[in-house]
C-alpha cells in the first residue's frame, strides 16, 4: 500500500466529493490484476480450467490464501482441496471468483495504519454478516441466496476507506456517536452528504463490481431503497443489527440497530428464526475467521 495521506473532510464533502475520495483511495487499494484477468479467463468459451489454474498460479500468496478459505468451515466442501487444479476442476468458477475477491479485498486493506482500526474485529463483524446474510436467505428459501455472502461481507468496506482516509472524522464521528445515541450511519451524512454505505457501494462499482454485490452495499441501512436487489439488502440489514446486538467483532460503531419491519416482512423472518440462524451463524464465523486473517 503506498503512503497514506489523510483528507480534510470539506475536500470531500457531496457528490463531488465522493468520486475524489474514491479516486484517491483507488490509488492506494485496489483489486489486483489477476482479478480482471480471471474475471475475462471465466468469460472466454475458449478458455480451459487448466488456463485458469496457471493464471491463478501466477500469484502464489493469493493462491495460499484462497486454499485456506476454499478449506474453511464456511465452504465445507466434502474432500480437501489441496491445489489450485482440484479448486478450479471441483469447487466451480463462481465459487473460484468469490474466493479470489475476497482474498483480494482482505489483502488490499491489511495496509491501515496500525491503531487506527482492529482489522481482526472488523472482519469478524464482516464475516458474521456475510454468512448470516447468506443463511437468512437460505432457511427462508430466497432463490440465489448464496450470492448474498459477498455484498454481506463487505457491506462495512466504506468504513475501511473513512478509517485510511478520513481517521479524524472518524473519531469525531465515534465521539458523537457515544454521547448522542444517533445511528453512525446518519452522522457521517450529516457531515459528508453520504455515508459510509455509498462510499463501500461506489467503490465496489468503481471496481468494476456487478450491481449485485455494490448496490445492496449502498442500500442496507435502508433496505427498502434497495430496488432489484432489495432482498439481499434486507438480509444483509437484519444481519447486521443481530451481530452488532451480540457484539460479533465490530466495524467501530458498538451500538445496536433497529430493524426496519419490512425488511422482516420482505424476508419472512421473526425474531426467533433471527436468533436460531445468528446462533448458527456465529459458530460458523470462528471457525472461518482463523483462515480468513491468515498469512
Amino acid at each position: 500500500m503506498a503512503s497514506v495521506y489523510p483528507l480534510e473532510v470539506t475536500s470531500v464533502q457531496g457528490l463531488q466529493g465522493l468520486e475524489m475520495l474514491i479516486e484517491q483511495v483507488d490509488k492506494l487499494v485496489s483489486l489486483p490484476d489477476i482479478y480482471y484477468r480471471l474475471e475475462e479467463a471465466i468469460i472466454d468459451p475458449g478458455s480451459t480450467t487448466d488456463k485458469i489454474a496457471e493464471l491463478l498460479r501466477s500469484d502464489p500468496d493469493l493462491c495460499a490464501r484462497m486454499l485456506r478459505l476454499a478449506n474453511s468451515a464456511f465452504y465445507s466442501f466434502p474432500t480437501l482441496i489441496e491445489t489450485i487444479e482440484r479448486a478450479v476442476s471441483t469447487i466451480g468458477l463462481r465459487q473460484i471468483r468469490e474466493l479470489v475477491l475476497v482474498t483480494s479485498v482482505v489483502k488490499a486493506f491489511e495496509g491501515i495504519p496500525p491503531g487506527t482500526v482492529n482489522m481482526t474485529c472488523f472482519w469478524e463483524h464482516s464475516v458474521a454478516v456475510g454468512i448470516m446474510s447468506r443463511e437468512l436467505g437460505k432457511q427462508t428459501r430466497i432463490p440465489n441466496a448464496d450470492g448474498f455472502y459477498i455484498p454481506g461481507l463487505l457491506h462495512d468496506i466504506g468504513r475501511l476507506v473513512m478509517y485510511l482516509k478520513l481517521p479524524g472524522l472518524m473519531h469525531d464521528l465515534l465521539l458523537q456517536r457515544q454521547a448522542s445515541g444517533q445511528a453512525m450511519y446518519l452522522l457521517e451524512r450529516n457531515m459528508l452528504d453520504y455515508s459510509h454505505a455509498e462510499i463501500g457501494g461506489r467503490l465496489l462499482e468503481y471496481w468494476k463490481l456487478p450491481q449485485s454485490i455494490w448496490e445492496p452495499v449502498v442500500t442496507h441501512h435502508e433496505p427498502r431503497k434497495g430496488g432489484e436487489y432489495s432482498l439481499a439488502a434486507c438480509a444483509i440489514h437484519i444481519a447486521d443489527a443481530w451481530v452488532n446486538t451480540h457484539r460479533l467483532g465490530s466495524s467501530g460503531s458498538d451500538f445496536e440497530l433497529a430493524i426496519e419491519p419490512q425488511a422482516l416482512e420482505r424476508v419472512g423472518v421473526d425474531f426467533e428464526e433471527i436468533d436460531r440462524i445468528g446462533g448458527l451463524a456465529g459458530e460458523q464465523t470462528h471457525a472461518v475467521l482463523r483462515q480468513f486473517l491468515a498469512h
